[in-house]
């Protein structure tokens, strides 16, 4: 995908008919990537986050991080939609299954100086673990792969390692991971301005993670879309938890988004 591919690609994400997500101080932001997982998933996860802010509301918009690698005025002119759009729901509290949403809206929430607190819903999971009782683990042993935008957040990261302990899933962590973590190729569109760099990075990486186990186990959906085009196995940290997705592709998304309505 070309420069024009990503505009294309945004123009399209920051359709109104694409923007849905009805009112509320607390609101779960998936991330594109993570509903390409499905509506099942993102659903349980909002479920959860309901036993504590009984009006906590989905919505379905981009955060904008494609569009860095275009204009600074096309890139500001998504957050701003972003923006207006969350002031227009009356958000306090966003939670995040995405990284890069993480990053990505802290950062913009602070530009526009913004009382909107971001939170990684792993951090919530994590607390609210031992009520869900039933889990999905897997008999296979599987290798965690940090985000390299969580590097330098050990606190998720260790919810992380809890949720695994409490679900019963045999894990394995190898040297680079946590704050030595490694990127999977796709850091700032990589995988699309400069394919050859992005391919080096990406193998490097599954490399490392094949040597301990045939499984790669994340938190970020955008990680493990990098390392399926490199054939290995992967599996998100919230389908030990709440069930294995029945696909993973940009279609899963559109039915969402299409669906939100109806929550």
């Amino acid at each position: 995908m070309s420069k024009l591919g990503i505009k294309i690609n945004q123009d399209f994400a920051f359709l109104k008919f694409m923007m849905r997500g009805k009112k509320s101080d607390v609101i779960f932001f998936p991330g594109c990537a993570f509903m390409k997982l499905g509506y099942d998933l993102s659903y349980k996860v909002l479920s959860l986050i309901r036993r504590t802010y009984k009006n906590a509301e989905i919505c379905s918009i981009c955060c904008s991080n494609p569009s860095i690698v275009l204009s600074k005025e096309y890139h500001d002119k998504q957050k701003k939609k972003i923006v207006n759009f969350l002031i227009d729901r009356n958000a306090k509290i966003i939670y995040t299954a995405c990284p890069n949403c993480f990053k990505m809206l802290k950062y913009i929430f602070n530009e526009f100086n913004l009382n909107i607190e971001v939170l990684m819903v792993y951090d919530y999971i994590n607390k609210e673990i031992d009520s869900i009782g039933v889990y999905h683990k897997i008999q296979d042993r599987v290798v965690v792969h940090d985000p390299c935008i969580m590097r330098n957040q050990p606190n998720t990261q260790n919810a992380v390692r809890n949720i695994l302990d409490t679900v019963g899933q045999e894990y394995i962590d190898v040297s680079n991971s946590r704050n030595k973590t490694v990127c999977c190729g796709n850091i700032n569109m990589l995988h699309f301005t400069n394919k050859r760099a992005s391919s080096l990075i990406r193998n490097k990486r599954v490399d490392e993670l094949k040597k301990t186990a045939n499984i790669i186990c994340s938190y970020c959906n955008g990680c493990l879309n990098s390392f399926l085009k490199e054939n290995v196995k992967v599996i998100h940290l919230l389908e030990l938890v709440f069930g294995k997705s029945k696909s993973n592709n940009y279609f899963n998304r559109l039915c969402m988004t299409f669906k939100l309505e109806k929550i």
